[in-house]
């Protein structure tokens, strides 16, 4: 399947154009989220932590519920316009009045509840591949995770330039706003209100029905194994301007730079190591990407200073490439005749490893320092990795044990 295909699809349009302009706004505050509440702001490290928390909580509920309200009507269009104008109302005001009690409500409540789109537009490229015959789904998937941090990639680096011009960090908030207004009006015109994906996008259940399907306990337990493996990003994220500007003598375009190279090498990963599918699991995938991710992470606070960092932007990019890709169809497998609860549960994953991962940083930075902390997260991923290779495993041997009876 050629990206010609994919571009061709209109649904699959509106999914590529609303993830590439999200990563903009993602892209223009995540590196620097712990350096505006912390070092800007004025936020300790455990309050810090547990506004991510209260962010993430807010962000699984919201993800799930537009996730099966959408599998119930079949308003993607409808739920996803009201995440863009949830997170634009968030970049507003973060941006026209900075202070504790707007950073608090911003990232507890507004961003948390617009990031819902984030999950909508992989439900959104599910039903599309669902839809059409021409699409693969497993291929569908990783177009759009690749087209997400490609343009996460690209954006760091004009900050990193911006930055180093004098721009000030507040101003990515005003990014996040345009982008969000962007999606919002290009979405509009480009998908009709009039078309609802009743055919492949709906399901006949209840809402308590639906939330029911995702109590099952095999289903909790690799997911909450997951969730621990994704920890390690989002730690990434929290650590990654702290040990730069703390431990390795950098400066603030160079947390801008970092990430952008990291997730240019992402790319190309993203979109090769769906073949590989053909010869291993999806879980023995993900193990491998933890031991090079989670190595990249322990080691980078230890390093003397950036000169010795950049080196390890290669194996971090590699290890990035798998753990943001081939665990979103092993996450959608868990409830795969769902497209909208089964991307949501991408929600439950990348916001409970943010709980997870703050979790880590409050309780580590108690007695260590930020790289003390880092080795705690990557060892704890390593570990949950293994975990689920071996559940996976078990329960393939067993599947092949009753064929056999």
């Amino acid at each position: 399947m050629s990206p010609k295909t994919m571009l061709n699809d209109k649904l699959l349009q509106v999914a590529l154009i609303g993830v590439v302009l999200m990563a903009i706004g993602v892209a223009s505050v995540q590196p620097f989220q712990s350096i505006i509440g912390i070092e800007r702001i004025g936020f300790s490290d455990a309050v810090f932590a547990l506004i991510i928390t209260c962010g993430a909580a807010i962000s699984v509920a919201a993800s799930v519920t537009a996730g099966i309200y959408t599998d119930q009507t079949g308003k993607f269009r409808t739920a996803l316009q009201c995440a863009l104008l949830i997170g634009m109302s968030g970049g507003l005001l973060m941006f026209i009045a900075p202070s504790k009690v707007a950073f608090i409500i911003v990232h507890v409540i507004l961003f948390p509840a617009g990031a819902t789109a984030f999950t909508q537009y992989f439900a959104i490229a599910t039903v599309a591949a669902n839809e059409n015959p021409a699409l693969n789904r497993a291929s569908t998937t990783a177009f759009v995770r690749a087209a997400f941090s490609a343009a996460f990639a690209l954006t760091p680096v004009a900050w990193g330039y911006a930055l180093a011009k004098g721009v000030d960090l507040l101003t990515a908030y005003a990014i996040v706003a345009a982008a969000n207004l962007i999606a919002f009006i290009v979405i509009s015109r480009l998908w009709s209100s009039s078309r609802r994906l009743e055919v492949t996008g709906t399901s006949g259940k209840g809402f308590f029905a639906s939330l029911g399907e995702l109590t099952d306990r095999g289903l909790l337990v690799r997911l909450a194994l997951i969730c621990v493996i994704s920890a390690s990003n989002a730690l990434y994220n929290i650590l990654l301007g702290l040990l730069i500007l703390n431990n390795l003598g950098g400066a603030e375009p160079d947390v801008a730079v970092f990430a952008g190279v990291i997730a240019f090498i992402e790319i190309p990963v993203m979109i090769l190591i769906v073949r590989c599918l053909n010869y291993v699991s999806q879980s023995f995938l993900i193990m491998a990407g933890v031991f090079i991710y989670g190595g990249f992470l322990a080691v980078l606070g230890l390093l003397p200073s950036m000169t010795f960092a950049w080196w390890l932007t290669l194996p971090a990019g590699i290890g990035a490439g798998i753990l943001l890709s081939i665990p979103i169809g092993y996450i959608q497998g868990l409830l795969a005749d769902r497209a909208g609860a089964g991307s949501a549960l991408l929600s439950v994953n990348h916001f409970g490893g943010m709980i997870f991962a703050s979790t880590v940083f409050a309780l580590g930075t108690s007695f260590t320092g930020y790289e003390g902390v880092a080795i705690i997260g990557s060892s704890l991923a390593i570990t949950a990795s293994i975990a689920l290779y071996v559940l996976d495993r078990r329960k393939l041997v067993r599947i092949k044990a009753a064929d056999q009876n």
